[in-house]
């Protein structure tokens, strides 16, 4: 499978035939990563930092998706190899995590989707500076989530919100390349279990000779099920608020300073107390290990990612005797001299 290498998002500039081994790391709510190990020769060193590398799988009519862009190099001599390239980064994601939420901001009942976009519009695409806009930044279709939130946000990494936000209200995000622009959007997933109407489903199985290995792994070692949240200082103390919820042995509290989330006039008192509760349980997910999780090699004989099914989407995964709806949150491929393979991470687990 040819990589091909481009300096912007509407130029081709060179293309990587060979190569010892490929890992290509894909998210549903991170930025995801790579790394590329190759001969190094003239036309590899084409690989320089900044650029961006994309799969010919990847590559539609005028789109490119799971781009990955180079931040990392590495140059080696072996004896028996010669000199050897190892190029790593992140996917184009990342570019949103070089951006924080320049000035203090504050959502009151708003449509989440739509702060998201608000935050991008006005850190990234149209900045009142315009030194911090990202030139052919745009944003695709807004999908139609209805989640409500208050929320205040003041210096925040843009990615790092953006995942933890997304991982609280199951939404995927990913920046694609389009006609010459970085497009920006959400993902919903397609629930691909069976009894969905209209949808062919995805089981992946021993029984049906699609899954190849699996490691199941249920944990509580770093699990925080409640959070007290203290507010900024006032005249008359500090507010504190709870969220989530838990009892006994299976109650598991985590203390976050919101000091951060700052009261203003023109926010009510409830307003504000519910803001408290959005960075609590934002600070939860983002403390937070994943409780149950399944890890596993899949062969694409009977469905095809990108065709039968896509990152975000949820499907049941059969092991041992439980049947699970779970949603692909992850997906590794990598190749080298020993073959291909696929590895997804399923999360959200419900047996």
């Amino acid at each position: 499978m040819n990589v091909y290498v481009m300096d912007s998002p509407d130029e081709i500039t060179g293309i990587v035939e060979s190569y010892e081994s490929i890992i290509w790391n894909m998210q549903f709510f991170g930025p995801g990563d790579f790394e590329l190990v190759m001969p190094y020769t003239p036309e590899n060193d084409l690989c320089q930092l900044g650029v961006m590398l994309v799969r010919e799988l990847d590559i539609g009519s005028d789109e490119f998706h799971n781009v990955m862009r180079v931040e990392k190099r590495v140059i080696t001599f072996d004896a028996d190899r010669g000199w050897i390239l190892t190029v790593s980064g992140g996917g184009l994601k990342k570019i949103v995590g070089q951006r924080i939420v320049w000035d203090r901001v504050s959502f009151e009942g708003e449509n989440v989707e739509d702060a998201i976009r608000t935050v991008i519009t006005d850190n990234i695409i149209d900045p009142e500076d315009t030194d911090r806009a990202i030139d052919d930044f745009i944003l695709d279709t807004a999908v139609g989530f209805t989640d409500t939130f208050d929320a205040q946000l003041c210096g925040e990494n843009i990615s790092d919100w953006l995942q933890d936000t997304c991982q609280i209200y199951s939404y995927g995000w990913d920046v694609y390349i389009k006609s010459g622009k970085y497009v920006f959007t959400l993902i919903q997933g397609t629930d691909r279990v069976y009894g969905q109407s209209g949808v062919d489903p995805v089981v992946f199985s021993p029984e049906f000779e699609n899954l190849l290995k699996a490691t199941y792994t249920n944990t509580i070692e770093k699990i925080y099920n409640v959070a007290r949240v203290k507010g900024e200082d006032l005249d008359t103390g500090a507010p504190f608020v709870s969220v989530g919820s838990g009892s006994g042995l299976d109650r598991r509290e985590l203390y976050v300073d919101g000091g951060s989330v700052k009261s203003d006039e023109i926010i009510t008192e409830a307003t504000y107390l519910s803001m408290l509760q959005t960075y609590g349980s934002e600070e939860l997910a983002a403390q937070s290990e994943i409780m149950q999780q399944f890890e596993g090699e899949i062969t694409q004989g009977l469905y095809e990612l990108g065709v039968d099914f896509f990152l975000g989407d949820r499907v049941e995964v059969q092991l041992l005797n439980m049947t699970a709806k779970s949603r692909i949150i992850e997906m590794i491929y990598s190749e080298d001299a020993q073959g291909s393979s696929l590895i997804p991470t399923f999360a959200e687990w419900e047996v």
